[in-house]
């Protein structure tokens, strides 16, 4: 049954919940503002989402349009936050920050059960964290849309509605759309297999999106490039010492930021000088040689860099309580200072970690390493991923040597 509440006593409860979250006096200001609009609107009416944009709407007409920047731009902005988080709270008994969230969603009661036993089947079956993260939200999103048509219980749902959701996505990258269908395929094949719908609408979902005319390509720094802002990091203060080792390891090695992030004391040999993982992606355990120039970074950061504390991950927040990182964090903000600082331009492209294991694997495409060693050292479960790569042009790119040979760091 769809819970009946006018749109003030729904503010009324977000805004206690803000208050109970310590938002800032500031912050609470704006949204009540809002709320308090919103509910003069409505009146006495019940809230539903197709009000909530109806208000949206209404003061859109009366202020002749919404700015996105300037003086007035974030006051605007919590119109639209606070109407959105007034949904989530609606249909989820809470709101999402941006933050990780470590407690339970509630889902709508209708959609409940089959919805916490389709992520327990996923977790049981061994996918990783971040893999669960995202198809949380997608159907977070999926429910809140849902809402939006008038469908409130699974079995309401038709193929209709998820084209209707599909095409809300405008705007997205074809990776991301193509990903979030993957989701609600997978989603809606569970209901059915599982007699929460009688309609096998999963399979009715496209297997294939019209690709984009312009594509975009791997970001790939030169040797140079990557020499230049590693150069530049400074090794003098703890903060530098961290990020010079854990970039060294994606540009070296080509780990992703979640393994890098997930890092373990123990993962290390120091006597064999190699590293030895379980892949956070692929769940396929990883074992590569540390290079001299790794081993020597990690040696600095843990003598004299990495504060004094009991977690079991070699690198760890500079701030109490002195713990690994976030599990969602991708720490754009460290190679983003690494190319800062190095005067290398990158705001109009990407320029993340996973930027390192793009350069690392083109370079030794361009250096004729074969597609199955390449596979071996980036952690592929198939050499056939290396293909990704042969995207970008690799003519106009300067061959680079690696070195393979690990020097002996630990002396007895």
């Amino acid at each position: 049954m769809i819970r009946q509440i006018n749109v003030g006593s729904l503010c009324g409860e977000l805004g206690e919940m803000l208050m109970n979250l310590q938002y800032s006096a500031d912050s609470l200001r704006r949204y009540n503002k809002v709320f308090d609009e919103f509910t003069e609107y409505a009146e006495e009416r019940q809230y539903s989402q197709q009000l909530g944009a109806e208000f949206l709407a209404y003061r859109f007409n009366q202020i002749g349009g919404f700015v996105t920047s300037g003086t007035y731009s974030k006051d605007e902005m919590y119109y639209f936050r606070a109407i959105r988080s007034l949904a989530e709270y609606y249909n989820f008994g809470m709101i999402f920050r941006r933050q990780d969230f470590h407690g339970e969603i509630i889902w709508p009661e209708p959609f409940r059960e089959c919805t916490e036993k389709f992520f327990l089947s996923k977790v049981e079956y061994g996918v990783c964290y971040g893999y669960v993260k995202h198809s949380r939200a997608v159907l977070k999103d999926l429910i809140l849309f849902f809402d939006t048509v008038g469908v409130h219980a699974p079995e309401e749902a038709r193929y209709f509605h998820l084209e209707q959701f599909i095409n809300s996505l405008i705007g997205w990258s074809t990776s991301t759309v193509r990903g979030k269908i993957s989701v609600v395929r997978m989603y809606f094949r569970f209901l059915f297999l599982n007699g929460y719908i009688r309609e096998p609408i999963a399979e009715k979902l496209p297997d294939r999106l019209t690709p984009r005319a312009h594509t975009k390509l791997p970001t790939v720094w030169s040797e140079e490039e990557i020499d230049k802002f590693l150069n530049g990091i400074d090794l003098t203060n703890p903060n530098g010492k961290r990020n010079y080792a854990m970039l060294l390891f994606a540009a070296r090695l080509g780990l992703r930021i979640g393994d890098i992030r997930e890092l373990k004391l123990s993962d290390i040999d120091w006597q064999a000088c190699t590293l030895t993982i379980v892949q956070s992606k692929t769940k396929a355990p990883l074992t590569l040689p540390v290079p001299d120039d790794v081993g020597w970074a990690v040696i600095d950061y843990l003598k004299n860099g990495r504060p004094v504390t009991e977690s079991k991950h070699v690198f760890v927040r500079h701030i109490p309580p002195y713990d690994g990182f976030s599990k969602t964090s991708n720490l754009h903000n460290i190679m983003s200072k690494a190319l800062t600082d190095a005067g290398i331009r990158y705001r109009d492209k990407p320029s993340g970690f996973h930027t390192l294991r793009h350069s690392l694997a083109t370079h030794l495409l361009q250096n004729g390493v074969e597609s199955t060693t390449i596979s071996d050292i980036l952690g592929h479960t198939s050499p056939e991923a290396v293909k990704h790569y042969l995207r970008t042009d690799l003519v106009d790119l300067r061959k680079c040597a690696l070195e393979v040979e690990v020097m002996p760091y630990v002396k007895e």
